[in-house]
C-alpha cells in the first residue's frame, strides 16, 4: 500500500497549537515535516492569490502534493454549466496554478458538488467533456440521486474521480473511475459531521477498503476533514500507523498528540469531579456521570441487568459484566478492569461502560459510599487493567 498518501483538509487552524503545532509561526513548514499531501479547501471560496500558490510551490518539499478544491463559482454558482461559463472559471483557476503543476506537486483537483439532486446539473455530462487534458480531477456528489450507476459511468468514461466519503449522508462506495482514488473523511457526529474523533477501531475498518483501491488506482488521496480541536492529524497520522505508512516523525508526532488528549482527558475528568463534589450531590448517576463521556451513560443503563456482583460488602468488589471482569479494592485503591475500551481511557481516569454499569447494579448507599472516595482521593487511586 505504498502507494497511499494521507493528509489533511487544510492546515492554518489555531486549535492545532499545542495539539500539533509547537508555535503558530510557520504553520506550513511544521505540517509538511510530518505529512506529504495536503487538500487545500480556501480555493473554494475564492481564486487563491497568484503569490500563495507561488510561496507554496516553492516553499513545499519536493516530493509534496497539493489536492485543491475547485471554486465554488464553477460548482455552486454555474452548476457546471457551460453556457454559463463554469469551464471558463475553471481555467482561469488552473491558471493560476501553473506553480505548482511546473514543480511537479499539483494532485486532484476537486468539484464538490453542492446537495442538490442530479437533475440540478443538466450540463454535468458535457462539462466533463470539455475538461482540459494534463490535470487530475475528482468530483464529490453531495446527494443520493447521484448514487446510480449512470453517474459512475460518466465518471469512468472522461476518466473523472469519484470521491469517496466517510460521513452520515451518503455510503462509502469503494468506486475507482479514474487512474487514481479520492477518500475524504468529514466524520460522523450530529452536524457538523466533522467536529467528530475516530476512534482507532472505526479507522481500521478502512484498512481492508484502501488496501483494495489501493491495488486497483495508480495512487490513493486520503484527506481527514474533521479539523476540529485537532481530530483532523490526530486521526491522519492513526491511519498513517495502521496502513504501515507512519515512519519515525509521524510515530513521534502521533505519540505528542496522544499525551496531549490523554492529559486534556484527565483535566476534564479532575475537572467535572471537583464540580460534583462541591455541589454536595449524593446521586449516583451524577457521580457516575463525572468519568463519562459521550453516549456511555446510555448504555451503561442498558448493561445493569447483564452485571454479576459476585462480592460486594466491605473493602472488596468483584463483579462480571457480560464477559468482562470488574475489581474495585478500596485499601489499594485500585478499580481493574480489563475491556478495551477501559484500558484506553484508563490515563483520563475515566469509566468505560461495563465499570459504570455495576456502579448503577450496587446498592446505591454502597454505590455512593466508593464513588465518594474515589472522588475525593482522585489522584490515589490508580484505574488499570486487568486480564482479558
Amino acid at each position: 500500500m505504498n502507494n497511499i498518501v494521507i493528509g489533511t483538509s487544510g492546515w492554518s487552524y489555531r486549535d492545532w497549537l499545542n495539539v500539533f503545532y509547537t508555535s503558530s509561526e510557520k504553520m506550513f513548514q511544521q505540517y509538511a515535516n510530518i505529512f506529504k499531501t495536503v487538500e487545500i479547501d480556501s480555493t473554494f471560496y475564492k481564486q487563491p492569490a497568484p503569490g500563495f500558490i507561488r510561496t507554496i510551490a516553492r516553499s513545499s518539499p519536493k516530493d509534496f502534493m497539493f489536492s485543491l478544491k475547485v471554486p465554488k463559482t464553477v460548482t455552486h454558482v454555474k452548476l457546471m454549466d457551460l453556457e454559463k461559463g463554469a469551464i471558463r472559471d475553471l481555467k482561469l483557476f488552473l491558471s493560476v496554478l501553473t506553480p505548482l503543476k511546473e514543480e511537479g506537486k499539483l494532485g486532484p483537483l476537486l468539484f464538490q458538488l453542492p446537495p442538490k439532486p442530479a437533475e440540478a446539473f443538466k450540463g454535468f455530462n458535457e462539462f466533463l467533456e470539455s475538461l482540459p487534458e494534463g490535470y487530475d480531477f475528482a468530483v464529490e456528489f453531495r446527494h443520493p440521486t447521484w448514487m446510480k450507476e449512470d453517474a459512475f459511468r460518466i465518471l469512468s468514461e472522461n476518466n473523472v474521480g469519484y470521491c469517496i466519503v466517510d460521513e452520515p449522508l451518503l455510503p462509502a462506495l469503494l468506486k475507482v473511475t479514474g487512474e487514481f482514488s479520492y477518500v475524504r473523511f468529514h466524520g460522523r457526529g450530529v452536524r457538523p459531521w466533522y467536529y467528530y474523533d475516530y476512534r482507532v477501531e472505526e479507522l481500521e475498518e478502512w484498512k481492508g477498503r484502501l488496501a483494495e483501491l489501493s491495488s486497483k488506482a495508480k495512487k490513493v488521496y486520503v484527506y481527514f476533514n474533521n479539523h476540529f480541536r485537532g481530530y483532523a492529524v490526530k486521526n491522519a497520522l492513526q491511519m498513517m500507523k495502521i496502513v504501515g505508512a507512519a515512519e519515525k516523525p509521524q510515530e513521534e508526532a502521533l505519540n505528542k498528540i496522544l499525551s496531549y488528549f490523554r492529559e486534556e482527558g484527565l483535566r476534564k475528568t479532575v475537572s467535572r469531579v471537583e464540580a460534583v463534589l462541591s455541589s454536595g450531590e449524593k446521586d449516583v448517576e451524577k457521580l457516575v456521570s463525572a468519568f463519562l463521556e459521550g453516549g456511555r451513560l446510555e448504555r451503561a443503563r442498558e448493561l445493569v441487568g447483564k452485571v454479576i456482583i459476585e462480592k460486594a460488602g466491605g473493602e472488596t468488589v468483584e463483579a462480571k459484566v457480560k464477559e468482562y471482569v470488574v475489581i474495585i479494592s478500596i485499601p489499594d485503591r485500585r478499580l481493574t478492569h480489563d475491556c478495551e475500551d477501559w484500558v484506553k481511557r484508563i490515563g483520563q481516569k475515566q469509566f468505560c461502560k461495563h465499570v459504570a454499569a455495576l456502579f448503577l447494579a450496587l446498592n446505591p448507599k454502597e454505590s455512593l459510599r466508593i464513588l465518594t472516595l474515589i472522588c475525593r482521593n482522585l489522584d490515589d487511586w490508580v484505574f488499570e487493567a486487568g486480564k482479558a
